[in-house]
Protein backbone atom coordinates (compact mmCIF):
# COMPACT_ATOMS: atom_id res chain seq x y z
CA UNK A 1 0.00 0.00 0.00
CA UNK A 2 1.51 3.48 -1.02
CA UNK A 3 1.89 6.05 2.10
CA UNK A 4 -0.39 8.47 -0.26
CA UNK A 5 -3.12 5.85 0.31
CA UNK A 6 -2.20 5.04 4.11
CA UNK A 7 -2.26 8.52 4.79
CA UNK A 8 -5.97 8.88 3.75
CA UNK A 9 -7.11 5.48 5.58
CA UNK A 10 -5.67 8.02 8.26
CA UNK A 11 -7.46 10.91 8.13
CA UNK A 12 -10.83 9.02 6.88
CA UNK A 13 -10.36 7.10 10.27
CA UNK A 14 -9.94 10.62 11.84
CA UNK A 15 -13.05 11.68 10.45
CA UNK A 16 -15.91 12.41 13.24
CA UNK A 17 -19.21 10.04 13.32
CA UNK A 18 -21.56 10.81 10.41
CA UNK A 19 -25.24 11.07 10.98
CA UNK A 20 -27.13 10.74 7.78
CA UNK A 21 -30.28 12.28 6.90
CA UNK A 22 -32.36 11.25 3.44
CA UNK A 23 -32.90 13.81 1.37
CA UNK A 24 -36.27 14.89 0.64
CA UNK A 25 -35.97 15.29 -3.35
CA UNK A 26 -39.40 17.19 -3.69
CA UNK A 27 -37.87 20.47 -2.15
CA UNK A 28 -35.64 22.40 -2.62
CA UNK A 29 -32.01 21.52 -2.04
CA UNK A 30 -28.45 22.58 -1.99
CA UNK A 31 -26.56 19.98 -3.81
CA UNK A 32 -22.50 19.62 -4.84
CA UNK A 33 -21.27 17.69 -7.56
CA UNK A 34 -17.94 15.94 -7.32
CA UNK A 35 -16.35 14.75 -11.22
CA UNK A 36 -13.47 14.14 -13.13
CA UNK A 37 -12.79 16.78 -15.44
CA UNK A 38 -11.71 16.17 -18.76
CA UNK A 39 -8.52 18.20 -20.14
CA UNK A 40 -10.06 20.88 -21.60
CA UNK A 41 -12.39 21.18 -18.59
CA UNK A 42 -15.29 21.41 -20.82
CA UNK A 43 -17.05 19.35 -19.10
CA UNK A 44 -20.30 19.18 -21.65
CA UNK A 45 -22.07 16.12 -19.92
CA UNK A 46 -21.44 17.41 -16.48
CA UNK A 47 -22.83 20.68 -17.11
CA UNK A 48 -25.90 19.11 -18.66
CA UNK A 49 -26.80 17.18 -15.73
CA UNK A 50 -26.26 20.82 -13.35
CA UNK A 51 -28.87 22.48 -15.99
CA UNK A 52 -31.26 19.00 -14.96
CA UNK A 53 -30.70 19.55 -10.77
CA UNK A 54 -31.15 23.38 -12.11
CA UNK A 55 -34.75 22.76 -13.27
CA UNK A 56 -35.48 20.98 -10.50
CA UNK A 57 -34.89 23.90 -8.44
CA UNK A 58 -31.54 22.97 -7.09
CA UNK A 59 -28.71 25.17 -5.59
CA UNK A 60 -25.86 23.67 -7.35
CA UNK A 61 -22.05 23.71 -6.46
CA UNK A 62 -19.72 21.56 -8.67
CA UNK A 63 -16.27 20.67 -7.78
CA UNK A 64 -14.09 18.67 -10.63
CA UNK A 65 -10.32 17.89 -11.12
CA UNK A 66 -8.00 17.00 -13.55
CA UNK A 67 -4.75 15.69 -13.51
CA UNK A 68 -3.17 18.54 -14.67
CA UNK A 69 -1.20 21.78 -12.81
CA UNK A 70 -2.57 24.98 -14.85
CA UNK A 71 -6.05 24.87 -14.79
CA UNK A 72 -7.66 27.45 -17.14
CA UNK A 73 -11.31 27.84 -15.62
CA UNK A 74 -12.05 30.14 -13.56
CA UNK A 75 -12.66 29.76 -9.96
CA UNK A 76 -16.17 30.66 -9.21
CA UNK A 77 -18.71 30.83 -6.33
CA UNK A 78 -20.61 27.24 -8.45
CA UNK A 79 -18.30 25.79 -10.31
CA UNK A 80 -14.70 25.00 -9.66
CA UNK A 81 -11.94 22.96 -11.09
CA UNK A 82 -9.02 21.34 -8.95
CA UNK A 83 -5.75 20.44 -10.44
CA UNK A 84 -2.39 18.85 -8.86
CA UNK A 85 -1.04 22.26 -7.40
CA UNK A 86 -4.38 22.28 -5.33
CA UNK A 87 -2.43 18.89 -3.42
CA UNK A 88 0.03 18.77 -1.41
CA UNK A 89 3.08 16.15 -2.59
CA UNK A 90 1.35 13.36 -0.25
CA UNK A 91 -1.84 14.26 -2.20
CA UNK A 92 -3.75 15.70 0.40
CA UNK A 93 -5.69 19.17 -0.68
CA UNK A 94 -4.30 22.27 0.70
CA UNK A 95 -5.67 24.15 3.59
CA UNK A 96 -7.72 26.72 1.09
CA UNK A 97 -8.88 23.86 -0.39
CA UNK A 98 -10.64 22.23 2.72
CA UNK A 99 -11.62 25.71 4.04
CA UNK A 100 -13.56 26.65 0.58
CA UNK A 101 -15.24 23.50 0.62
CA UNK A 102 -16.41 23.18 4.14
CA UNK A 103 -17.68 26.48 4.22
CA UNK A 104 -20.78 25.49 2.71
CA UNK A 105 -23.06 22.92 3.98
CA UNK A 106 -24.51 20.77 1.32
CA UNK A 107 -28.43 18.78 1.85
CA UNK A 108 -26.78 16.36 -0.71
CA UNK A 109 -23.44 15.54 -2.45
CA UNK A 110 -23.53 13.67 -5.61
CA UNK A 111 -20.06 11.99 -6.34
CA UNK A 112 -19.89 11.28 -10.74
CA UNK A 113 -16.80 10.10 -10.08
CA UNK A 114 -16.01 6.50 -12.37
CA UNK A 115 -13.00 5.39 -11.23
CA UNK A 116 -10.96 5.27 -7.97
CA UNK A 117 -8.94 9.53 -7.49
CA UNK A 118 -7.79 9.87 -4.48
CA UNK A 119 -8.11 13.84 -5.51
CA UNK A 120 -11.89 13.47 -5.17
CA UNK A 121 -12.37 10.83 -2.45
CA UNK A 122 -10.24 13.16 -0.44
CA UNK A 123 -12.94 16.06 -1.23
CA UNK A 124 -16.12 13.81 -1.04
CA UNK A 125 -14.89 13.19 2.14
CA UNK A 126 -14.09 16.30 4.11
CA UNK A 127 -17.41 18.02 2.30
CA UNK A 128 -20.13 19.40 4.79
CA UNK A 129 -22.91 17.02 3.30
CA UNK A 130 -25.68 15.62 5.53
CA UNK A 131 -26.15 12.78 2.73
CA UNK A 132 -23.53 11.31 -0.05
CA UNK A 133 -24.03 9.05 -2.54
CA UNK A 134 -21.68 7.80 -5.22
CA UNK A 135 -20.64 5.01 -7.19
CA UNK A 136 -19.54 2.25 -5.46
CA UNK A 137 -15.51 2.18 -5.32
CA UNK A 138 -15.19 0.30 -2.15
CA UNK A 139 -13.93 3.47 -0.26
CA UNK A 140 -16.45 3.61 2.37
CA UNK A 141 -16.97 7.65 2.42
CA UNK A 142 -20.57 7.92 0.84
CA UNK A 143 -24.14 7.15 3.07
CA UNK A 144 -25.44 5.01 -0.26
CA UNK A 145 -23.18 3.06 -2.61
CA UNK A 146 -24.82 2.56 -6.44
CA UNK A 147 -23.20 -0.68 -8.22
CA UNK A 148 -23.97 -0.03 -11.90
CA UNK A 149 -25.02 -2.80 -14.36
CA UNK A 150 -21.85 -3.69 -16.67
CA UNK A 151 -22.70 -2.96 -19.98
CA UNK A 152 -20.78 -5.59 -22.54
CA UNK A 153 -19.84 -4.49 -25.90
CA UNK A 154 -20.03 -6.89 -28.97
CA UNK A 155 -16.86 -8.56 -28.02
CA UNK A 156 -18.47 -9.28 -24.88
CA UNK A 157 -15.52 -6.87 -23.26
CA UNK A 158 -17.41 -4.64 -20.33
CA UNK A 159 -17.74 -1.13 -21.66
CA UNK A 160 -16.63 2.01 -18.93
CA UNK A 161 -19.66 3.55 -16.96
CA UNK A 162 -20.52 7.12 -17.91
CA UNK A 163 -21.39 9.99 -15.91
CA UNK A 164 -24.65 10.52 -17.06
CA UNK A 165 -25.58 6.74 -16.81
CA UNK A 166 -24.14 7.19 -13.07
CA UNK A 167 -26.83 10.13 -12.43
CA UNK A 168 -29.49 8.79 -13.47
CA UNK A 169 -29.07 5.36 -11.49
CA UNK A 170 -28.53 7.73 -8.35
CA UNK A 171 -32.20 10.02 -9.21
CA UNK A 172 -34.21 6.75 -9.84
CA UNK A 173 -32.71 5.99 -6.60
CA UNK A 174 -32.96 9.12 -4.39
CA UNK A 175 -36.36 9.78 -6.20
CA UNK A 176 -38.01 6.28 -5.39
CA UNK A 177 -36.95 5.98 -2.06
CA UNK A 178 -39.08 8.39 0.81
CA UNK A 179 -36.99 9.59 3.60
CA UNK A 180 -38.97 9.29 6.78
CA UNK A 181 -37.95 12.10 8.90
Amino acid sequence: MKIKDKLFNYLQGKQPERSCRFPHMDKPLKVLLIYESDMLERNDGIKNIRQELLRRQMDVSMWGYVEKKEIQTLILPQSRILGSRDYNILGKPRDYVISDLQSEHYDLLIDLTLRPIRALRYLAMYADADFKVGLNLGEGIHDMLIAMPADVNEQGEPMPVEANALFEQIMKYLTTIKSND
